[in-house]
């Protein structure tokens, strides 16, 4: 059964003279142990959505510095890079001697494996989305190492923070393979906001034909013909092409097909109008054309079988 929780935490709700340590208890056990700086009857609230995967947070709080060191980060090491979202106010982030800005008109992705910095000043609001460190650099392999400033106004960026708050908003409906399953869909966009926002002009045309793979292949992972050399005659490339495309993310034509399978194949295992099909028609249906390989293959990307996730989306209804 995958975990799933929805917790609302008020500092205001304990006594005055504890909220200040009650509040780098609460922030610290979400994120990482950090420093704060801030006063000791703190005023704040968090609203907590987490899974075994993915954390959402959203804060409401008053002035605070938040800091990170070497040898902190030594000591309690984070493995996670997170999106920070605001909603209203500023926070100054500080990282690698450099400082930015960021309000609601972007968002951050960085991580706190890094030596920071963040300050805010009261009536401060923003979301946080925790990202499992290996889930985005699967994605984005080349993120600087202080992380990155993306626009959140339109295109891609924007689509980012409608999800966001969807994800937000419907919390109270939601089991954990669903949120879970939304959370992939995030990382997606904003690996896709980041190749946009960062690209350099020659490589945002190779980004546009690796986009253009991920998505032929995503829409045509359930055809069990699909190969690589289905995928470059009908994008109207040589094979060689599409293998040189794909190297440069780290991957090949027949894994980036059997990733899209098996993602294919979770989201029907989730899926309450899939429970009459058996798992075997499942995978037959996602691409699959032998059993056993999927069912290998499904338990060394998800660390459980077929059969548990369809147990756990059941627990769940």
């Amino acid at each position: 059964m995958t975990l799933y929780s929805v917790d609302t935490l008020r500092s205001n709700e304990h006594d005055q003279r504890e909220r200040g340590d009650w509040w780098r208890d609460q922030v610290s056990s979400i994120h990482c142990p950090m420093a704060f700086s801030l006063a000791d009857s703190y005023q704040g609230t968090l609203q907590h959505q987490y899974s075994d995967t993915y954390q959402l947070v959203r804060w409401w709080g008053e002035a605070e510095v938040l800091s990170r060191t070497a040898a902190d980060i030594r000591r309690h090491p984070h493995g996670a890079y997170e999106l920070l979202l605001p909603v209203r106010g500023e926070v100054i982030l500080e990282q690698d001697r450099r400082e930015a800005t960021i309000t609601p008109a972007v968002m951050a992705l960085t991580s706190l494996d890094t030596a920071t910095v963040l300050r805010h000043g009261d009536g401060f609001s923003s979301v946080a989305f925790v990202i499992p460190r290996d889930r985005i650099e699967a994605r984005v392999p080349t993120l600087p190492h202080a992380g990155t400033v993306l626009d959140a106004t339109s295109g891609l960026g924007r689509i980012v923070v409608d999800v966001v708050s969807s994800l937000r908003r419907e919390r109270h409906e939601l089991t954990g393979s669903q949120f879970d399953a939304i959370a992939d869909r995030i990382v997606d966009l904003v690996a896709l906001a980041y190749n946009a926002d960062t690209a350099a002009p020659s490589v945002d045309v190779q980004e546009g034909l690796v986009t253009a793979i991920r998505r032929f292949v995503r829409e045509n992972a359930h055809d069990p013909n699909l190969t690589g050399a289905v995928v470059a005659t009908r994008l109207g490339w040589s094979l060689r092409h599409v293998q040189a495309q794909l190297q440069r993310i780290g991957t090949t034509p027949s894994d980036l097909i059997r990733e899209e399978r098996l993602a294919l194949a979770r989201l029907r295992l989730q899926d309450r109008g899939w429970s009459h099909q058996s798992v075997t028609q499942v995978a037959y249906s996602s691409g699959f054309g032998d059993l056993s390989t999927f069912s290998n293959a499904y338990r060394r990307a998800f660390g459980e079988r077929p059969s548990d996730t369809r147990s756990a989306a059941a627990e769940n209804d």
